[in-house]
């Protein structure tokens, strides 16, 4: 029988697919726990010292006197272990007026010198919902010392409390000591609370976690392997049957969850707003059921044919794991240039760029397959080389920043070396079967080559302090190697395409979490990102990956709606966000783009007008609908989740900004009138006013300066607050900078191109004869010309228009046979739009890494070896 079962799974060919997404989903959620046990060490033994005096059950009978900001209770506490990970101190906490649930207080630790080590702001809300406060120091403790705590609450804050005590025999912990209420020594009684220490796992407990997680993940398996032997042996023949029921439940759960929120968010009102923000929620409630029912009953109208493959069960299987780890590989890459781009700080660009370095090896290392890149030199490497990482890391203090940078520089090298190391066996192999062919390069191949050498020698020629020239180069050239035949190119073209996308579900998973849409300052959608400028920038990557999958993946289907309904959704969502940025960049980029990739698809699919013309008007109807879903999500998740989080270059005033513990239906939350009337204000002469805001839109009376510049205009890379950089200047040049449509860009643009030599300049940022400094050109072509000189400034110019030629090329040729072959030209669209008003031209922002990244597809295909179709299934 278990034979019988694992031979099923593992060499059914007619269910391969779906027996193998099955593996890579346990093995996926095995990965993430043995990750998070060893090395996150997320997983920890805990030794707890629970207060005895108090029944944590009966939350009524907790009772004490009122504690006030006026009141002062000092606590005095021995620990008892070495890592006091978080203190639960029991108190009532009550919040007469809802909207002050946000407020706060402040729970300080101090050593034995009355020196604060640690504080912590609590929410009210929480404090009110739970009975207690929680706090989670996470700091190194010497047990048999003297520490101090106490509660400290703000003259403004809304909550009403009482801090009771007991006596210190009934709480039966050693930890107590004398308590200080106003500065009266007690040493009979103690605060009520609980502490939690956490202590490493040692290598036998990691040990021992890794065998449970591997025992459960093969345990669950078996099951599924049973589960699907099953069906397949003695339920086929109910398929259509468990399949309709199966819809049905679907449908059903999808209209009572529904109604659930219709209710909720409509009939109660509970998330507040006017009668547009109901409307908002209504339309958005239709829509995302109609998509559920479109997703569950539509799904195999139009099936997509099944391709013939060569390929044996276990080749199959391999390719497709491989293409779930590039396409996992890409979404984290992705991920972390979002993080580079957001950095505060240089340190989190060099990690961020280590990170990113790493994944791409990974997934260039899965355009081998498992039998190339599985052999006896790279199981050498792999263990000298991590035998090498270890000792090396050893040398720096654990916990550090240091010991984390050399940590991944040392992933980067055991990846890359390996990456290294497998191409050079692959084409040993190549030239030693005599399968190499050389291809003489056209002209243009020939030109283009030339052009980017001529580039790369200038940049490093006047790279200065630049150590990001190397990094756009180095990487990309192993590409060349990397034996890219047209179907192999697609494949590589639909993971990268996928992971971009899987990438925007990491940040909309995030902001759905933390990130909420303000009514006042932030106004306009940030998302992930601390500028708005940075948001447009990554979401028009996003948008050309999703239109160009759109129509490559519909080409010359019936109706884009039916056959293409999760590529249409994707498309519109994206749209949607894009549409909350209020970014005109980003309008621009994302229309033009569209506009631009559905062209291209006619053309090379062969449409007809009137097939275009009904294919664009069902899109742009989709975007129009999915815009209240898009807003509507954006306004509910974060406010049910209260999980918001600031950066430091935000503003942080309670009045105005989500905080945790603010109601739902907070006015700090945008609204429909709201956004519509700053978005149409974007469109029209900007000025600095001040506006009352009063109790029409049910807020507090409060003044709100709306500032000239509603686009970040610099420093996005080096943690400054800009906003206080556009205070800067008399008051002429600001008002002038305020009719400019650019946001004062042109002016940055003339002051760039005036700076402009033959020769380079060592920072990116140039100071204009007024004394004004510009962070950066906002301009990918003038910036490069600035950096480099103007001779690379005509380069980059000749290399991006003869990129955009070989897009088009690359779209009409392999178009047709492989649809994917557009995205290329809308990212190459994307990139030179967005150069325009933005610096993108870096490995480390995600238009310019996706340019780089196209660049060897357009001119290493004739360099490559013999393009000719795999004749081994290992080249497969």
């Amino acid at each position: 029988m278990i034979k019988d079962v694992l031979f099923h799974i593992r060499g059914d060919i007619e269910h391969i697919k779906r027996n193998t997404v099955v593996e890579i989903i346990l093995v996926t959620l095995a990965f993430i726990m043995l990750v998070r046990v060893f090395p996150q060490g997320a997983v920890q033994n805990h030794t707890y010292s629970r207060q005895k005096a108090f029944d944590t059950s009966a939350r009524g009978s907790l009772k004490g006197d009122a504690f006030t900001g006026n009141d002062k209770k000092l606590q005095m506490v021995y620990f008892s272990q070495e890592h006091l990970h978080a203190v639960r101190l029991y108190m009532v906490c009550r919040v007469p007026d809802k909207s002050r649930r946000s407020d706060y207080i402040l729970l300080r630790l101090y050593d034995e010198n009355f020196s604060c080590i640690y504080e912590e702001q609590c929410c009210c809300g929480d404090i009110e919902d739970d009975g207690f406060l929680t706090a989670t120091p996470e700091i190194d403790v010497e047990p048999g010392k003297a520490y101090y705590y106490e509660i400290l609450i703000p003259e403004d804050c809304g909550g009403v409390f009482e801090l009771p005590v007991a006596d210190r025999g009934a709480l039966g912990q050693t930890e107590n000591s004398t308590l200080y209420i106003d500065g009266i020594i007690n040493d009979g009684v103690a605060l009520i609370a609980d502490f939690d220490y956490a202590k490493p796992l040692t290598a036998v407990g990691i040990l021992l976690y890794d065998l449970i997680i591997v025992a459960v993940a093969v345990a669950l398996y078996l099951v599924s392997a049973v589960v699907l032997y099953v069906y397949d042996i003695y339920l086929t023949q109910y398929r259509e049957r468990l399949v309709w029921y199966s819809r049905i439940a679907a449908s059903v759960a999808a209209a009572g969850f529904a109604l659930f929120l219709f209710v909720f968010s409509v009939v109660q009102n509970r998330f507040g707003g006017g009668a547009a923000d109901r409307i908002f929620f209504t339309v958005a409630i239709a829509v995302g059921m109609a998509w559920i029912l479109l997703a569950v009953w539509l799904r195999d109208r139009y099936p997509v044919p099944a391709k013939k493959t060569r390929l044996t069960v276990a080749g199959k299987r391999s390719l497709i794991w491989r293409n779930y780890i590039q396409t996992v590989s890409f979404g984290l890459l992705f991920y972390a240039l979002c993080q580079y781009v957001n950095a505060d700080r240089e340190y989190y660009h060099y990690t961020n760029t280590r990170w990113m370095l790493v994944f791409l090896a990974i997934a260039f290392l899965m355009m081998y397959s498992g039998a190339q890149f599985v052999n006896i030199p790279g199981a050498l490497w792999l263990v000298s080389s991590i035998a090498g990482s270890v000792i090396y890391c050893r040398g720096f203090e654990k916990g550090t920043n240091e010991r984390e940078l050399a940590t991944l520089t040392c992933a980067v090298v055991v990846s890359w070396g390996l990456l290294i190391l497998n191409i050079l066996m692959a084409w040993f192999k190549v030239l030693r079967r005599g399968e190499y062919r050389f291809q003489k390069p056209s002209a243009v191949q020939t030109v283009y080559g030339g052009l980017w050498i001529v580039f790369s020698a200038l940049m490093y020629f006047y790279q200065f302090e630049k150590l990001w020239v190397y990094t756009a180069t180095l990487p990309f050239v192993t590409m060349f190697f990397l034996r890219f035949t047209p179907a192999r190119g697609s494949r590589f073209l639909k993971n990268l395409t996928n992971g971009i996308l899987l990438s925007f579900g990491f940040v909309a998973l995030f902001c759905f979490i933390h990130r909420p849409h303000h009514y006042w300052m932030l106004y306009r959608y940030g998302g992930i990102f601390h500028t708005v400028a940075c948001t447009g920038m990554y979401l028009a990557v996003v948008f050309g990956a999703a239109v160009g999958k759109l129509f490559g993946t519909f080409r010359a289907r019936e109706n884009i709606l039916v056959c293409c309904p999760f590529e249409c959704f994707l498309v519109s969502v994206v749209a949607g966000y894009i549409f909350l940025t209020m970014s005109r960049t980003a309008y621009l980029s994302a229309f033009v783009t569209a506009v631009l990739v559905a062209v291209l698809a006619a053309f090379a699919f062969h449409k007809l007008p009137a097939d275009v013309w009904r294919e664009t008007g069902i899109l742009l109807l989709m975007v129009l609908l999915c815009f209240p879903l898009v807003f509507s999500a954006v306004r509910m998740i974060p406010a049910v989740v209260n999980e918001p989080v600031r950066y430091d270059l935000e503003h942080q005033d309670r009045g105005f900004m989500v905080y945790r513990g603010d109601p739902i239906d907070s006015d700090k939350y945008m609204t429909v009138p709201r956004f519509f009337s700053t978005l149409f204000g974007r469109f029209q002469k900007e000025e600095t006013v001040t506006d009352e805001e009063g109790d029409d839109n049910g807020a507090r009376g409060i003044t709100v300066v709306r500032e000239p510049y509603l686009v970040y205009t610099g420093a996005d890379f080096a943690g400054m607050d800009i906003r206080a950089a556009t205070d800067d200047g008399d008051s002429s040049s600001q008002e002038e900078e305020q009719n400019d449509v650019s946001n004062g860009r042109f002016t940055i643009f003339m002051d760039y191109v005036k700076a402009l030599s033959f020769e380079g300049h060592e920072k990116m940022a140039l100071v204009n004869e007024e004394g004004k400094e510009h962070v950066h050109a906002h301009n990918s072509y003038l910036q490069v010309a600035y950096n480099f000189g103007m001779i690379a400034g005509v380069v980059f110019l000749a290399i991006c228009a003869i990129s955009l030629w070989y897009s088009v090329r690359l779209a009409m040729t392999q178009g047709e046979q492989f649809g994917i072959y557009i995205v290329p030209f809308a990212l190459v669209v994307v990139f030179g739009l967005i150069s325009v008003t933005e610096w993108a031209f870096h490995p480390c922002i995600p238009a310019g890494f996706s340019f780089l990244l196209m660049q060897p597809l357009f001119i290493g295909k004739r360099l490559s070896p013999d393009a000719k179709p795999p004749k081994r299934q290992e080249e497969l």
